[in-house]
């Protein structure tokens, strides 16, 4: 997973976006942000207590654009590993991909397995599911169940002992396309996006540790725009975080993350729709860890990349 940088996201086209359109933008996702803590569900824990993070599955109906197809054997291998461990599964948004797809009947039928075995944490009072932009419905709104299972926006984890607290959200918060132009996105992933992945093009390319991805086969200057968006959202969720000295998981933006040597605590679980690579965090025995599953076609492997106290957040 990257670290987080010390100095503000730059590249070439920061021209593009003028001091009083950035100003406006921040100001925007500072308010979202506010908001959602304000309305974030509090979650009781303490040492003992055992939570993953998974985000960005964007599950599908099985057919060719699916991007969580062929790592659905992976997810549900970690997830059953998880189930018998006895921790608390928390689906950081976008676990499905309500973009392409009018409701969650067809996405229910492909991966049945794997709603069946979310009903079985959420039976043990051990599931929360946050919704991501790719969450929400045609008219905007944010689901308020998926198969019968509550969605939350965001949760705050409350440690019972010494007052600590981690705020959880999808990230698209601090996201304007998302955010103003929802209806815009939604329109273009669906009916644009969805058949250049079927002809082949915007590929994705990533590396083993989900801190890195490409965008082949589109032009030039597209893939530098696509790929600068997820440093400008990382940039206002870290100001939101360190204004309010809040430390932060997230998704969204597809790229993990991970903080450290007393820098802002922001973390970011990754995404599940690389083959073979999931990424994602857990919190364990009083200290936050970012994890690794890797699948090689027969078996899945769980790889602890790094931890540190949730003291030291």
């Amino acid at each position: 997973m990257t670290a987080i940088p010390d100095v503000p996201y730059q590249d070439s086209l920061s021209w593009l976006y003028p001091p009083v359109l950035q100003e406006n933008w921040r100001n925007t996702a500072q308010r979202r942000l506010n908001e959602a803590l304000a309305n974030a569900l509090r979650i009781p824990f303490t040492d003992q207590s055992r939570f993953v993070f998974f985000s960005d599955l964007h599950r599908g109906n099985g057919a060719r654009t699916d991007l969580f197809m062929p790592n659905k054997p992976l997810f549900l291998r970690a997830l059953r590993h998880y189930y018998t461990q006895g921790y608390t599964y928390v689906e950081v948004g976008d676990g499905d991909e309500l973009w392409l797809h009018y409701d969650l009947a067809a996405i229910r039928r492909a991966h049945g397995a794997v709603f069946d075995l979310l009903h079985q944490f959420y039976a043990g009072r051990r599931l929360f599911l946050l919704y991501g932009n790719h969450d929400m419905r045609e008219n905007g709104r944010s689901p308020r169940r998926k198969d019968g299972i509550p969605v939350h926006e965001s949760v705050l984890l409350h440690h019972q002992d010494n007052g600590q607290t981690i705020f959880v959200c999808h990230g698209h918060q601090a996201d304007l396309t998302s955010e103003r132009f929802y209806a815009i996105t939604r329109m273009a992933n669906r009916h644009v996006w969805r058949y250049l992945r079927q002809l082949g093009l915007g590929q994705v390319q990533a590396n083993g540790t989900g801190s890195h991805y490409r965008l082949e086969r589109i032009p030039k200057t597209l893939r530098a725009w696509m790929h600068a968006q997820p440093r400008r959202i990382e940039q206002r969720l870290l100001e939101w975080s360190a204004a309010q000295r809040q430390p932060l998981i997230c998704g969204h933006t597809h790229f993990a993350a991970w903080s450290e040597n007393g820098r802002q605590p922001y973390f970011n679980t990754g995404n599940g729709i690389h083959p073979g690579v999931l990424t994602g965090l857990e919190i364990g025995d009083g200290a936050i860890h970012e994890v690794r599953w890797l699948w090689d076609g027969q078996h899945a492997r769980r790889e602890s990349m790094r931890q540190q106290p949730l003291a030291a957040l």
